[in-house]
């Protein structure tokens, strides 16, 4: 996992990375709150990087791209 810094107490765990690799690297159940930027397709693309979320050609392949993080934040989320 390419982490950039992070923070993990007791208490919280923060993390500056690449959500792609950092979310299916976490334990199912494990979060109790989450808090993100959605990423905008077609609106608002914040680097060039191929990788980046926003960088997509349609709307469609950006939601279907978006629907990966859904899919982590609900396998992720305590009931």
């Amino acid at each position: 996992m390419a982490v950039i810094d992070k923070k993990i107490t007791d208490k919280y765990a923060v993390y500056n990375a690449d959500t792609m690799e950092v979310l299916p690297s976490l334990p199912n159940e494990s979060i109790d709150f989450t808090v993100y930027s959605p990423p905008f397709p077609q609106m608002y693309a914040y680097s060039n990087d191929p990788r980046d979320m926003s960088n997509c050609v349609t709307y469609d392949e950006g939601i279907d791209q978006y629907q990966f993080i859904v899919n982590e934040i609900h396998r992720l989320t305590k009931p």
